[in-house]
Formats: structure tokens, C-alpha cells, sequence
């Protein structure tokens, strides 16, 4: 199994309304096809196709597409996706995201209030286009509505972790094979350190504070934090250190 299934941990440099940043989609591939958790900012597609096809032969190997919550950053691609993929493509989140995904209710994070703070706090010049694109976030079907301790039958089984606070349907996924933690935006990397959520982003920090101990069930050797890559060095015993406060 563990040679069969293959992961990498993508690294895209994007500008986001002026700064620039850095995002990491994972990839999964073995012989019954490809999944891309997560799809990063909108505007960014074909430097993400080009980092797929330096692993696998081509995009359209993609088959799935796990999203680990709803975030602007981690979906701002889909309308590019399933204009390539559109019928091939299935789209797996939690339950508690797939209405703000599929436009039933607004986005959790993304009020008129908060789009009006954000935009009020870039230049000038990028005022327009910054509301016009958090005003106007991607709505699609999720074809498979992901629940906490499910194991997602590919990839030689993937367990869903529900891990709530950042969003209210957070997700880490475990992947059994490489004793990986795919983390999302649940754990980051600040100054080479593995940490928690970012407080300024997690609206109940009490509640994905509390998620974090369910991690500490799984045996990790690796974490694929979106928001800092990867990180090796001790994982499991420095996630039980954050979660243990």
C-alpha cells in the first residue's frame, strides 16, 4: 500500500491584493486515479495545473477534490476545475460546509461587515477588485457530504477528522499509508515551529483548540499545513504539546 499511494505537498507563490503569499495544496495519486485537497486563490488555475502535471501526467487524472473547509483561499479555483473536469470531478466536504459551499446560506466568515473591513484596509487601486471577488465566491454541488471518523474508501483510506473552530465544518484528513495529517489551515508553520490556528482568522478559537486533541488519536510522522508546508520534526509529540495548551 504504501508504495502505491504517492503524495506531494504543492508550493504556489500567489499575490494576494498586493502581498504575496504562499499556499499548499496536497496532491494523491495511485493507479485508481488523482485528489487535490484544496484548490487555492481564484486567478491562480494555471499555475496550479503546471504544479500537478510536474507530478502526474495530466490534470484530467484528477478525479476528486476534497476541500478541508470553505475559506476564499481554498476554493478560489473551482469554477476553473469544473470547467476542465465538469462530470469527471467529485467534490467531497463536511456536512456543516456544504451549505455555505453550495450558496444555500453566506459564507461563515465573509459578512458585508468584514468584506467592508477588509477592503477598507487595502490601497485604493485594489478596493474594486477585492470586494468584487469576496462578494462573488465560487457556488457549487458537493457530490459527497464528508462526516467526522468516516474513512474515505481511495488512496488506501482516508479518515476525516472533524475538527471545528476555524470554520464550522473544519476538516484534517488522515492519511493511513504515509502517517500523514493533512492539517488545512488547523495547524500552520510560523518561523519554522508548528502552531495552531491563526487567532485573527478562527472565529471560536475555544472550539478548534479543543478539535486539536482529537489529532492526537493517529500515529503522524508528517504534517501538510497549507499555510507553511510541511513539517516532520517530532509531529505528534509537538501537536500534543500545542493541544495541551
Amino acid at each position: 500500500m504504501h508504495n502505491s499511494v504517492h503524495f506531494s505537498i504543492l508550493a504556489l507563490d500567489v499575490e494576494v491584493f498586493g502581498t504575496l503569499s504562499k499556499i499548499h495544496p496536497v496532491l494523491l495519486w495511485d493507479q485508481a486515479g488523482a485528489t487535490l485537497i484544496d484548490t487555492g486563490y481564484p486567478g491562480i488555475f494555471a499555475q496550479l495545473r503546471q504544479a500537478v502535471e510536474q507530478r502526474i501526467p495530466s490534470f484530467n487524472q484528477i478525479n476528486r477534490l476534497i476541500l478541508t473547509h470553505q475559506d476564499w483561499d481554498h476554493i478560489g479555483t473551482v469554477p476553473d476545475i469544473l470547467h476542465m473536469l465538469k462530470g469527471q470531478v467529485q467534490f467531497f466536504a463536511h456536512a456543516k460546509e456544504k451549505p455555505y459551499l453550495e450558496g444555500a446560506i453566506p459564507h461563515y466568515k465573509l459578512t458585508p461587515e468584514r468584506i467592508a473591513a477588509r477592503v477598507q484596509s487595502l490601497p485604493e487601486p485594489l478596493r474594486e477588485k477585492a470586494a468584487a471577488t469576496l462578494s462573488n465566491l465560487p457556488k457549487f454541488p458537493i457530490d459527497h457530504a464528508m462526516e467526522d471518523g468516516e474513512i474515505l474508501p481511495f488512496h488506501g483510506g482516508i479518515e476525516v477528522i472533524h475538527t471545528p473552530g476555524h470554520t464550522p465544518g473544519n476538516v484534517c484528513l488522515y492519511i493511513k499509508s504515509h502517517r500523514l495529517l493533512i492539517a488545512g489551515d488547523q495547524l500552520r508553520i510560523d518561523g519554522g515551529m508548528l502552531v495552531g490556528p491563526a487567532p485573527e482568522h478562527t472565529p471560536d478559537m475555544k472550539a478548534a483548540l479543543q478539535s486539536l486533541k482529537k489529532l492526537l488519536r493517529n500515529d503522524i510522522d508528517c504534517v501538510a499545513c497549507y499555510h507553511g508546508g510541511s513539517y516532520a520534526a517530532n509531529a505528534a509529540a509537538r501537536i500534543a504539546e500545542i493541544a495541551a495548551g
